[in-house]
């Protein structure tokens, strides 16, 4: 009898991760945590939407909640659930063809650095918005956001070498930074490596919260 309550609660998860909606609202809680709006900022989704997704969410216990002033703000219930997502992408990296491919057609246009001849004395750039960067960072980098980007980056030296992340591989804000740069004259790359996968396998981070 146990082994089948097991089961049912494993068949709970996947009810909750059926929804390509409530995965987009719980990546976007991987970066950090918000309210309603703006994780209908950031997803896209209706607020209506995001709402009815949360309350499923939480009573899962997928994410919790703080009320703060006027605002819910909502987070992930743990870093576990950051590990379990990361999981389900490479999973899905390994057994749909359609993901390894879009993922290949990425990468031809990509400027990755080859970590094989780094170079020397590189400015290490976070161009996710400055709330994702306050609550974790990887150790060393310096925000420079991605909104307003051309603005932003006048605050790189002029040649200095420039590597650029954003949120996972499948994110291409980093790619976008790396072209403007590249068009002002800097040498510029960007890596794969995240606050996300460096969470899930348990990697040094920095935060800039109280």
């Amino acid at each position: 009898m146990e082994r089948i309550r097991l089961y049912e609660c494993l068949a709970r998860i996947g009810k909750l991760v059926e929804s390509p909606e409530r995965i987009r609202i719980v990546d976007a809680l991987c970066q950090t945590e918000r309210s309603v709006e703006s994780l209908s900022g950031v997803t896209g989704l209706p607020v209506r939407t995001v709402s009815h997704h949360l309350q499923k969410l939480k009573r899962d216990s997928f994410v919790v909640s703080e009320k703060r002033g006027r605002h819910v703000i909502y987070s992930i219930a743990g870093e576990d659930i950051v590990a379990f997502l990361e999981q389900m992408k490479q999973l899905s990296e390994n057994i749909f063809p359609e993901i390894t491919l879009s993922l290949k057609q990425l990468r031809e246009h990509r400027s990755l650095l080859d970590e094989s001849t780094p170079p020397v004395n590189p400015m290490l750039i976070d161009v996710r918005p400055v709330e994702e960067y306050n609550q974790a960072h990887i150790p060393g980098a310096i925000s420079i956001p991605f909104h307003n980007f051309e603005n932003n980056m006048k605050s790189i030296p002029e040649g200095t070498p420039v590597i650029a992340y954003c949120r996972d591989k499948y994110c291409d804000l980093a790619d976008q930074a790396v072209e403007i740069l590249k068009k002002n004259g800097y040498s510029a790359w960007r890596i794969e490596d995240s606050v996300s996968a460096r969470m899930a396998e348990a990697k040094p981070l920095e935060s800039e919260k109280e």
